[in-house]
């Protein structure tokens, strides 16, 4: 069930079975291909597999004659915020991400610090799909820079897109989970940029990942349970990339990763009115918050490189998902964490509230996130009988944007096949956990007849 995974975007699988370094090294060779050998910033998180993949996309890189500035153990942001700075042709990061140890991937940045576009992205794959690539002789194979100050400039920068006056004298105390990801080398800097006291968990860069490293409630439970002990007026679980973040109040309470988008969206847009780009299946409480605000929300398929792509396009003030993900585009073109957290202190410092304080200010639903294992084409027939029996019932309104979603008055279901792993994901949600729980088992009831 393992099998490798292929996006216009990047590859992502499973080390040791469908993700070798000769895969990679190819796949390297295609992105070198496609920015015609020219100036390439490298990145990697800190798991197991990760500097054996940094070989060999250095590898692929190099020949094709690229120029390779290694930024080492990086967190994806950081990595994609200095895409520009360094005057790069794009960015690859090599990161698992929210997904469990074993697995890994390696994601392609444009030249604009975006996931790569779409068109791009399969121009990478038809390259690496025909084995076709850019190839240079002895005297002409790419060198590699070491880069180790590219975290100043991004945190200085940062400094400058919130309040940092308000946010220095709170003199906040917060609890910081980055799962011994990518993160962890970079939490000091942004401790003594904002004036905070960290106190960090599970910030160890061992390469092994002490809890499920997609940050939510159940991955939470260890901050819940110390936060009141500590004094803290705020928790954080991040991805191990960085570019997730779910929230634990200061009176111990673990909040959905869905409410990262809106409380946020709702301190940005009180400031400055503009559309907000999500995906399909984000939680109705930002449709809520963009109907306050009276600003458009716009929906896309799932995923950064289709929501981003939407946020240029249409000039939007922010972007995000329901899994804990927000981009400010004005300051970068990522879902970046530590910009995430600089934004809900803000919030907390400006309006002198406390976090628990913001949740509650959030209208709230119950949501459900279950998935069902299967290869992609049971997944597709799947799908697939769900949109043939919500046309016959005729009931609730019907949307093909990415899967299957269907809207109730009192609740919505959205069915797709995942990108990144075998199986169907379902979502469901409803003003009360029993009409939710009803939605998600119906889907799957029919899901499991085809299987």
């Amino acid at each position: 069930m393992n099998k490798l995974r292929l996006a216009s975007f990047g590859i992502r699988g499973y080390v040791g079975e469908s993700l070798p370094p000769t895969t990679v090294i190819d796949f390297a060779s295609a992105f070198a291909t496609y920015v015609d050998g020219g100036r390439v910033l490298l990145g990697r998180d800190t798991r197991y597999s990760s500097p054996m993949l940094h070989a060999a996309v250095l590898s692929g890189l190099m020949s094709g004659g690229c120029e390779v500035f290694d930024l080492g153990v990086c967190p994806t942001p950081l990595l994609q915020f200095a895409v520009k700075s360094y005057g790069a042709m794009g960015a690859v990061s090599i990161t698992g991400g929210h997904n469990a140890m074993g697995w890994n991937s390696v994601t392609l940045i444009g030249a604009d610090g975006a996931f790569i576009e779409p068109v791009g992205g399969e121009s990478v794959l038809d390259s690496f799909h025909a084995r076709i690539f850019r190839q240079s002789d002895w005297c002409s194979i790419g060198k590699v820079k070491q880069i180790e100050d590219a975290a100043d400039s991004y945190f200085e920068t940062l400094a400058q897109w919130v309040n940092l006056e308000a946010i220095r004298k709170a003199n906040f105390r917060i609890l910081i989970d980055p799962v011994g990801g990518a993160g962890c080398a970079y939490l000091d800097a942004f401790a003594q940029q904002l004036n905070l006291n960290v106190v960090s968990v599970n910030a160890e860069p061992s390469g092994y990942l002490a809890r499920e490293p997609e940050p939510r409630p159940r991955s939470a439970l260890q901050m819940a349970s110390i936060i009141g002990h500590t004094g803290a007026q705020a928790g954080f679980l991040l991805s191990s990339d960085m570019g997730r973040v779910s929230m634990v109040t200061e009176t111990g309470e673990p909040t959905s990763e869905e409410y990262t988008f809106p409380l946020i969206a709702n301190h940005v847009l009180a400031k400055k009115s503009g559309p907000v780009v999500t995906n399909i299946c984000t939680t109705r409480t930002l449709d809520e918050i963009a109907r306050r605000h009276k600003v458009p929300l716009i929906k896309t398929r799932v995923g950064q490189a289709y929501v981003l792509s939407t946020v240029r396009d249409t000039q939007a003030v922010l972007g995000g998902e329901g899994s804990g993900s927000v981009a400010l585009p004005a300051f970068s073109p990522a879902f970046d964490g530590f910009m995430m957290m600089a934004l809900i202190l803000e919030a907390m410092a400006e309006t002198e509230l406390t976090l628990s304080a913001l949740v509650k200010q959030l209208p709230r639903y119950h949501i459900i996130k279950r998935t069902v294992p299967c290869g992609s084409r049971d997944g597709y027939l799947a799908v697939d009988a769900l949109r043939e029996l919500a046309t016959q019932q005729g009931q609730g309104e019907v949307d093909y944007t990415d899967g299957l979603r269907v809207d109730f008055e009192d609740s919505w279901v959205h069915v797709r096949i995942s990108q990144t792993q075998q199986m169907v994901r379902i979502i469901a949600e409803a003003t009360d956990a029993e009409t939710a729980e009803q939605r998600a088992e119906e889907s799957i009831r029919v899901i499991q007849k085809i299987l």
